[in-house]
């Protein structure tokens, strides 16, 4: 064998197709389960209460702007505070997982000529190690609720968990494909953190989406794939289960979504090791 022959059979990934990829990484769920953890110790190792730290600048974060918000709302703290104690944990979820995905591939380029392995195995990780993240934060929502409002607490909590999967499957093919994107074209993280910014403000993650109507909230919120995504989660959170629209829109999103990364994964996926 050549040296040509040889360097492509090292770059070469194991799974030979996109869905073997995506099965061969979510087989190997005790490698991306070791990755992500072990990325969460490393952020914060030498720290004394290590991830907890983000919980705690969120909380800072929730009771800080909750003290504002519920005044220019006109909402009393009991009904305000919980309403953007979820939204924000589940905005930092889904946004991190986006942020974090435009460097999926950048910054594990000297992995690709190392080992192979699937590369789905970096997004199933990626998504896990935000999943932790989530669980600490969560806690916030708990406090507050049995602080401020027990009665918020019903059944259809219950509800939060199928659309918390929701958000986690779409949270792998986000990684994936934006991942591969931007390995391609490092331009647009930038413009991937722009909108991750402003769309903070332009979802109803603040304010609630009844201050909306007309074309503003069909386009700001019916059609932000964003909120739909969120508040199947937030829904239940607060005591009431998401309508059936929203559930609709978050399953669309998904099925869309995973369409077209299985696209693109199996078009240029043999070439994610050549663009690193």
């Amino acid at each position: 064998m050549n040296t040509a022959e040889q360097f492509n059979s090292e770059l070469e990934p194991l799974a030979i197709t996109a869905r073997q990829d995506c099965l061969a990484g979510l087989r190997r769920w005790d490698v991306f389960a070791r990755l992500g953890w072990f990325e969460v110790k490393r952020r914060y190792r030498r720290t004394i209460i290590g991830p907890l730290w983000g919980t705690l600048n969120l909380a800072v974060f929730i009771l800080a702007l909750g003290s504002v918000g519920g005044g220019l709302l006109g909402k009393n703290m009991s009904e305000y505070l919980p309403f953007l104690a979820t939204g924000m944990i589940m905005w930092v979820f889904i946004s991190t997982i986006i942020s974090e995905s435009c460097s999926l591939f950048v910054a594990s380029q000297n992995l690709f000529r190392q080992m192979q392995f699937s590369y789905s195995t970096l997004a199933y990780a990626l998504v896990w190690r935000n999943f932790i993240v989530f669980l600490h934060n969560i806690a916030v929502y708990f406090i507050l609720i049995i602080l401020l409002a027990p009665h918020l607490l019903t059944p259809w909590t219950l509800l939060a968990i199928p659309g918390i999967m929701l958000i986690i499957l779409n949270g792998v093919w986000i990684s994936l494909l934006l991942g591969m994107i931007c390995l391609r074209f490092r331009d647009l993280q930038q413009l991937v953190a722009t909108f991750i910014q402003i769309g903070m403000f332009i979802t109803p993650v603040f304010w609630p989406p009844e201050s909306l109507n007309g074309i503003r909230r069909m386009i700001f919120v019916d059609l932000n794939p964003l909120y739909s995504l969120m508040e199947v989660v937030r829904s239940p959170l607060l005591g009431v289960p998401a309508t059936e629209s929203l559930y609709i829109a978050a399953v669309i999103v998904t099925v869309v979504g995973w369409t077209i990364t299985f696209l693109f994964f199996g078009q240029f996926r043999k070439r994610i090791a050549y663009w690193a």
